[in-house]
């Protein structure tokens, strides 16, 4: 497999009503992590790590490096529904052979956590492609399993969209809601967990966007933005 080509993996599990405890994906990673015998750190907490520090940020070296980054394209509410498309740059060299980036996106407000697909960037890295919960650990919900290429060319960072629709919950009023992301970076050997990355959510009202929106499944991982993927001739309908 090239560098600059990695295959985008997504686990989904769409839960239907909001969480009160902070579970979901969270758990799986902790859980996944103490299973094996890789080296771990955390960017958050690494107190007591000096032998994990040493080698992590000696060989995976995950601080120095261009960084993955998100951010919210479009936020609407209509009536009892959200719809949110999320933007992901994959910059050249972000996510090295044999890698695999992980991305845990949820939605939070005072009253509990919504939990989104977990992403999953793999580049070539040989580690399982399944979630690593246990059968007693999983939900009704099906299990959907998309990929897509991201084309990440030399000097160039590759986007992925997420866009998803879901239930409108009072807590989500106003600046209330925000996406959480928790990302990691593993190897066979290493596990690195970067800090939580946090974008308030600004909500906006628009019918006509809203009607397109509807056209996209609940889930739906793109490789470009909507308007290049619902009726090619209206390139202006989501700006």
């Amino acid at each position: 497999m090239n560098n600059n080509h990695f295959r985008n993996i997504i686990l989904l599990t769409m839960m239907s009503a909001l969480s009160l405890a902070f579970a979901g994906c969270a758990t799986i990673r902790k859980t996944g992590a103490a299973q094996d015998s890789r080296i771990c750190l955390s960017e958050v907490n690494n107190s007591g790590c000096d032998r994990a520090y040493r080698i992590i940020h000696g060989k995976l070296r995950p601080l120095e490096r261009p960084q993955v980054r998100f951010a919210i394209e479009k936020a609407l509410i209509e009536e009892d529904s959200c719809w949110v498309l999320l933007r992901v740059t994959v910059p050249d060299q972000s996510i090295r052979k044999h890698e695999r980036y992980n991305a845990c996106v949820m939605l939070s407000t005072v009253d509990g956590i919504l939990n989104f697909p977990q992403l999953n960037l793999d580049n070539d890295s040989g580690l399982p492609e399944t979630d690593e919960r246990s059968d007693s650990e999983e939900t009704q919900e099906d299990t959907i399993v998309e990929s897509l290429e991201i084309d990440a060319r030399k000097g160039s960072p590759g986007y992925v969209y997420m866009s998803f629709r879901f239930c409108y919950h009072p807590s989500m009023e106003g600046n209330g809601a925000i996406i959480s992301i928790l990302p990691s970076l593993e190897t066979k050997r290493y596990f690195f967990q970067h800090s939580p990355v946090e974008l308030p959510v600004l909500w906006s009202y628009n019918p006509a966007m809203w009607k397109r929106a509807q056209q996209l499944p609940q889930f739906i991982l793109l490789d470009k933005r909507p308007e290049y993927v619902l009726h090619g001739n209206e390139k202006n309908m989501f700006k």
